[in-house]
């Protein structure tokens, strides 16, 4: 682990015990470093801004209540945060059968029109693509792939072990390159 990271965890570590004490401003430092990311999450599994904001407001409410029972010994501070809510998307899910997961909406970037074009036809074969998977397939590759998560910590939010996660990754991998296979020669 490099001396930066060191110093991040050692921070984070610093600010986790703060805010166990009931320091509101520690949490608020912890609640800047995972908003953004918790959003992305939210928002990818339930397309919608708003709903995104109360799952976000919810998660980071009910971890504060928790966090005084928090330990690290079970996995890191992200994961914990993340399996929150995972918890709660599932539980909105089964409330709301109706709605659907949407494509993982993001990226603002300035190209010429032609890569625009491109980029965008791209993203909406991924998105495509993602639809065909089960929820948990999806938020295995958001998590791993778009919130660089570890595989330990993604197994802590998914609640299923390392080694079986690995292989449903795989899994869920040539699931989604055949997919994107069929795809190219379909159009």
């Amino acid at each position: 682990m490099s001396r930066v990271n060191q110093a991040f965890l050692d921070d984070l570590n610093i600010l986790i015990l703060k805010a166990q004490k009931g320091d509101k401003n520690a949490y608020g430092q912890i609640y800047d470093l995972f908003y953004k990311r918790i959003f992305r999450f939210c928002k990818f599994n339930t397309r919608n801004d708003n709903i995104a904001q109360d799952l976000c407001q919810e998660t980071f409410l009910k971890a504060w209540k928790a966090l005084p029972n928090f330990s690290q010994k079970g996995g890191s501070l992200q994961a914990y945060i993340f399996k929150i809510a995972r918890n709660l998307i599932i539980d909105l899910s089964r409330k709301k059968k109706e709605e659907r997961l949407s494509p993982y909406h993001d990226i603002e970037i300035n190209y010429d029109l032609e890569e625009k074009i491109e980029k965008k036809d791209n993203i909406a074969k991924l998105h495509q693509a993602m639809a065909k998977l089960t929820e948990t397939e999806r938020q295995i590759i958001i998590l791993h792939y778009f919130e660089d998560m570890t595989t330990r910590e993604v197994a802590k939010v998914i609640g299923i072990k390392e080694g079986n996660l690995r292989v449903k990754t795989h899994r869920t991998l040539k699931k989604l390159k055949e997919t994107l296979r069929g795809d190219r020669w379909n159009h």
